[in-house]
């Protein structure tokens, strides 16, 4: 049902991103420890950036889910969670093999089932890198809410609270 024409689902535009697909929220740790950790990394703190990004770190919620080092917030894109990799060179190392081979060829099911208008209604309304992949990985939740609401703005506050704690309650209970 792909209607991709466009509009990147990791980085959509309104302050919104996505790497749940390496493992973004792949913490046994609070949203805040995990942006610690990313500012961290962004700022060349914290772990070796030449780890395998399938070396995990931390605890994680799902074991043979993935958890990669390289996820962060890049000095230049403040609150946009993204790849530290690609401001790297990984040229001729195990690293390249991994990088090509895997996380240039991944597409989630957001980049086949959701529209990109769906896209922006998501990044509108959500404007952040937590709360906004949390809701294009729950595509009935997204689509239900976009039919009934059409635009970001007509999401009334008291929903789009009890939104977030849904989608909060969600990675909890795997803590």
């Amino acid at each position: 049902m792909s209607t991709f024409d466009g509009v990147n689902p990791c980085r959509p535009g309104f302050g919104a991103s996505c790497s749940f697909c390496c493992g973004s929220h792949n913490y046994r740790l609070s949203r805040e420890d995990i942006e610690e950790t990313f500012i961290k990394r962004g700022d060349g703190e914290g772990e070796n950036s030449r780890v395998h990004p399938e070396k995990s770190l931390f605890k994680k919620l799902v074991e043979e889910g993935m958890q990669c080092c390289h996820v962060g917030f890049a000095d230049s894109e403040n609150g946009t969670v993204s790849c530290l990799v690609y401001h790297e060179d990984v040229s001729g190392s195990e690293m390249e093999v991994f990088f090509t081979g895997t996380c240039k060829t991944f597409l989630c099911e957001a980049w086949k089932e959701l529209s990109d208008r769906e896209i922006l209604f998501a990044a509108e309304l959500m404007q952040d890198w937590y709360y906004y992949s949390l809701l294009i990985n729950s595509p009935d939740v997204l689509l239900e809410l976009y039919a009934e609401y059409g635009e970001p703005g007509n999401v009334p506050e008291d929903v789009l609270e009890n939104l977030q704690d849904e989608l909060s309650d969600r990675i909890q209970e795997m803590i």
